[in-house]
């Protein structure tokens, strides 16, 4: 069964154990699964790994299904059970970290997963900061499928049933001391967002929503965007 199938499983079902019904029978058949996932974590490259449009769209596949069924269930055994290393980081950091919550109390509420060096999906974290708590609660969340508590874009949406299948995986990678963002984005054939001043578009990238910039967040492009930082321990 592919992450497709998956999917679609996930969607339709109506029962009480999804995990049992559907998720577990499906990790039982995805030995190789493992396995590719496995040497894709391996790969390395000068500092980015290659990656086919394939590849690609094999991992955004599995980031959808993650997304859908963290919505219902505890992902985290389907996760941990494709070998995905959890995200263990006590302080926020939007490489790392999704704002959900902003709060005084920070802290996980969910966790995030590594495939080697590439981040697999983020931490949902209540946090802290220099956040204006409206638009980090609210704002369009970018290079998302779906979330229950703010609108989300991703490049799948407005394909059809096959093509939204065919849609990019963000990469981004914590590799000997940096962190890469974005790091397949290409330069822009024309000009976007014009609005946003450098400080405001890296907010989009970084976050991968706003957090403090008050401007419209609907109908955004930050997909041509790359960026790379330090990364602090």
């Amino acid at each position: 069964m592919t992450y497709r199938e998956l999917f679609d499983a996930v969607m339709d079902y109506e029962g009480p154990d999804l995990h049992s019904d559907v998720v577990q029978p499906w990790l039982a058949t995805a030995d190789e699964e493992r396995r590719w996932l496995e040497d894709f974590g391996k790969r390395r490259g000068a500092p980015i790994p290659e990656a086919s449009v394939e590849d690609l769209w094999r991992l955004y596949a599995l980031s959808r299904v993650a997304e859908v069924l963290r919505l219902r269930i505890d992902a985290a055994p389907f996760m941990e059970a494709l070998g995905l290393r959890r995200i263990e980081r006590a302080e926020f950091h939007p490489f790392f970290h999704e704002i959900v919550t902003v709060g005084d109390e920070p802290k996980e509420l969910w966790p995030g997963y590594m495939l080697g060096p590439l981040l697999i999906a983020r931490a949902g974290r209540a946090a802290a900061g220099d956040f204006v708590k409206e638009i980090a609660e609210h704002s369009t969340l970018y290079w998302a499928y779906a979330r229950d508590n703010r609108p989300t874009e991703d490049l799948s949406r407005g394909w059809g049933s096959n093509s939204q299948w065919r849609t990019l995986f963000r990469r981004d990678y914590e590799l000997e001391g940096v962190l890469h963002y974005n790091v397949d984005a290409r330069p822009s054939p024309r000009p976007l967002d014009e609005d946003l001043d450098p400080s405001e578009r890296l907010e989009l990238l970084r976050h991968r929503c706003f957090v403090k910039c008050p401007k419209p967040h609907a109908d955004r492009w930050p997909y041509y965007d790359t960026y790379r930082e330090e990364a602090v321990s």
